[in-house]
């Protein structure tokens, strides 16, 4: 069932420009391990990874490419750190748009190939992702470029492409039907900030209100310690996480978390890269959910969280898990380290 469910809700898009892939309507799953484990009755997953192009990130494309659709717009310039460039060169493929995409210079390999399997002319910068100065510079570039006649720079944030953004905000409703009972916390990985931004602008278009919670990895603390410090505003870093799709330097959407996220009791988390790679590991060989480690970060703050007797045993918790495992071949390569697959004859089966 595609996010034009809630078209609504959405910004107008004629039915004739509406681009679908299939997107929305994942699964939310019960956590069968992992959650009795830590006396967690109610721990569930929302599994982004069941999209078109395997991330959330197609909610986005969805809606910002019906929109260049109804609006004939004929070239897509685009930044990304992997999966909203996947997305965006899927769906501009399907609408018959060009597509151009300035790439952080960590995104993994897997990522890269898949936006040019759709067709996109992709192209990676020093420095983008990692440095915020270089961020900044490139992002500015990038925005003279989509000033152009028929042109429109398409990123997934609501600081960039608020409209597109609207089909993020479907995430929250679907949650708000699919959760049966209380609805307590909601962990949301974040890099520039926009999903964590969109799950609680879409919940305030509901009757549910959950504390939304935004995580990050240590190495990205551009919007989490700030929230959890009572503190206002974002900051910019050094960016130095080696959780891919995470590494935003860049404020972006921060400080709009920040204010987004207080009123709702959530707060701010921060989680180490080996925490996310033991998540990671347990969400493949507890739970048989194969995520790239930015989707295992919602559940490192939330065994973070409980940790520090901030959310009840008793609570509903959701995590969001945001991308496939095959998006990051070298994370599976890491999990897999210590095993071996071996040659042998038809004799040794037995």
């Amino acid at each position: 069932m595609s996010i034009w469910r809630w078209s609504d809700q959405l910004e107008p898009v004629p039915d004739a420009a509406r681009i679908t892939l299939g997107e929305g309507n994942t699964p939310l799953i019960r956590s069968r391990v992992i959650g009795p484990a830590a006396s967690l009755r109610n721990l569930f997953f929302k599994l982004e990874s069941g999209n078109p192009t395997g991330s959330y990130k197609d909610r986005f494309a969805a809606a910002a490419i019906s929109l260049m659709v109804a609006r004939r717009q004929t070239d897509c310039i685009a930044s990304s750190s992997g999966n909203t460039g996947a997305a965006l060169a899927a769906y501009c493929a399907a609408a018959g748009i060009r597509c151009r995409i300035a790439i952080v210079e960590t995104a993994p390999a897997a990522k890269l190939q898949q936006m040019m399997a759709y067709g996109a002319e992709i192209f990676r910068v020093k420095g983008f992702g990692t440095d915020a100065a270089i961020t900044a510079q490139a992002i500015a570039a990038l925005e003279t470029l989509g000033q152009q006649p028929g042109h429109a720079l398409q990123i997934s944030a609501f600081k960039y492409s608020p409209l597109g953004m609207g089909g993020v905000e479907t995430l929250a409703y679907e949650l708000a039907e699919q959760c049966e009972g209380e609805l307590d916390h909601v962990f949301c990985p974040a890099g520039g900030g926009g999903l964590t931004l969109a799950v609680v602008r879409g919940f305030a278009k509901t009757k549910r209100s959950p504390a939304v919670h935004c995580v990050q990895p240590e190495g990205n603390d551009t919007i989490a310690g700030a929230l959890r410090g009572g503190d206002d505003l974002g900051r910019d870093v050094a960016c130095t996480t080696a959780v891919s799709g995470l590494q935003v330097a860049s404020v972006i959407d921060g400080h709009e978390v920040i204010r987004a996220c207080r009123p709702t009791g959530g707060t701010g988390h921060l989680v180490t890269d080996e925490a996310v790679w033991a998540a990671q590991e347990r969400l493949a060989r507890e739970e048989g959910v194969f995520c790239e480690p930015a989707g295992a970060v919602a559940l490192a703050g939330a065994l973070n969280a409980l940790a520090k007797r901030e959310v009840d045993r008793e609570d509903t918790l959701i995590c969001l898990v945001t991308g496939s495992g095959f998006k990051d071949a070298g994370s599976v390569e890491k999990m897999n380290s210590n095993t071996v697959c071996p040659l042998i004859s038809v004799e040794e089966i037995e």
